[in-house]
């Protein structure tokens, strides 16, 4: 979903602004960013960006503020953990911005809601299957990969409807028939996605995947 910044309150926008630069100082100063001056996770970490906006850029909708695009901030939550993703989220929503000029002052607000949540649910759930579900292979793929993800999306569109609401761009009624159906379809095809993408990652490159374990999730199974 998309956030112009001619349809919200210049003020929140703002604020908005704000506080996501106050979170990404905050993430930089323990983000493991010496790991940039390796060659091949560079490499990596750059290459992902590239695709996340690639993919952010492919989109439909019938609204400025209402388009559809996979989000993929799962897989980079997973791959190199939730504060090298926020800062994988603002090159990409740097690069985004610029290309499509929807305005600079939304770049926070589209920062949380596109970014922030997604990580901050993807790492929660994360964390919580470390301690509560079994721990193997299976267990990573279905839960973490396509299930947080499916989750993440939905979450995301859900905060972006409030705000449509909030800011009076839509109301209710259409809402319900513009955007809470189509819900369930963006819940399975980022969850297949994701979840593709991640299995293909543990099986053939686990060392790209910073949440993954050979001896939590493999050895002795």
């Amino acid at each position: 979903m998309d956030f112009p910044s001619t349809l919200f309150s210049r003020g929140w926008l703002v604020v908005a602004d704000i506080l996501w630069f106050v979170l990404l100082f905050a993430v930089l100063l323990k983000a493991p960013l010496h790991r940039l001056r390796e060659n091949q996770f560079s490499h990596v970490f750059f290459g992902a960006c590239v695709v996340l906006m690639l993919l952010w850029k492919t989109k439909v909708g019938v609204l400025p503020a209402l388009n559809f695009h996979l989000l993929g901030v799962s897989v980079l939550t997973l791959m190199f953990g939730w504060r090298l993703a926020i800062l994988a989220i603002s090159l990409v929503l740097f690069g985004v911005v610029a290309q499509e000029g929807q305005g600079w002052l939304s770049y926070g607000l589209s920062g949380f809601v596109m970014g922030a949540l997604p990580v901050l649910l993807t790492q929660t759930l994360l964390g919580w299957s470390l301690r509560r579900l079994p721990h193997n292979f299976f267990v990573y793929v279905y839960f973490n990969g396509f299930f947080a993800a499916g989750l993440s999306i939905v979450a995301a569109f859900l905060v972006g409807a409030l705000l449509v609401l909030a800011s009076d761009i839509g109301n209710a009624l259409w809402l319900n028939y513009q955007l809470y159906p189509y819900l369930p379809m963006l819940f399975f095809s980022e969850a297949l996605l994701t979840g593709m993408i991640m299995t293909a990652l543990v099986a053939l490159r686990p060392q790209w995947v910073c949440s993954f374990d050979d001896d939590i999730y493999l050895n002795d199974k």
